[in-house]
């Protein structure tokens, strides 16, 4: 399994750089990629590499769950190549934002909505079934993790 690492970032950097980025990243060739959570922003960075610029929209530290974009952070979604959010109902103020800020065509990926399936989803204490919203922290299940970088990797490829 080690050896599955060289080759999914090989084939993300050859992906990535047959892409034709719309952001606004000063001709570098790279794609403009924005994402929310910390967790998020940084498996797409490791995944994208040099091949992608990433603008994370929720600092590091902030309760992600009481987060409220800013409004320069419609700016950044404008120019933004694809957008990589949690979802599982984690961001629900910076998807508003996204919907309605990003250009034509630019996708807003869920990376949770499509790595855990419906009956895979977690409740707890914290986020108990009568509340309706599972758990969305589930990068921290390494299999999920992996599961983000794959789909990051086949959306950066595509």
């Amino acid at each position: 399994m080690p050896r599955a690492v060289p080759v999914l970032v090989m084939a993300v950097a050859l992906g990535a750089s047959a892409c034709s980025p719309r952001g606004k990243s000063g001709g570098e060739g790279r794609l403009e990629a924005v994402a929310t959570v910390s967790p998020v922003t940084n498996i797409v960075q490791n995944v994208g590499g040099d091949r992608v610029h990433v603008t994370g929209i929720v600092p590091e530290g902030t309760n992600s769950h009481t987060f409220v974009p800013a409004p320069s952070d419609a700016r950044t979604l404008a120019e933004a190549d694809v957008v990589f959010m949690n979802g599982m109902h984690l961001e629900e103020p910076t998807l508003e934002l996204a919907t309605a800020n990003v250009a034509r065509g630019v996708p807003i990926v869920m990376l949770g909505d499509r790595a855990v399936p419906p009956e895979e989803h977690v409740y707890d204490f914290s986020f108990p079934r009568s509340g309706g919203d599972p758990n969305p922290h589930v990068w921290t299940n390494p299999p999920y993790a992996r599961r983000f970088a794959e789909i990051v990797r086949d959306v950066l490829v595509e």
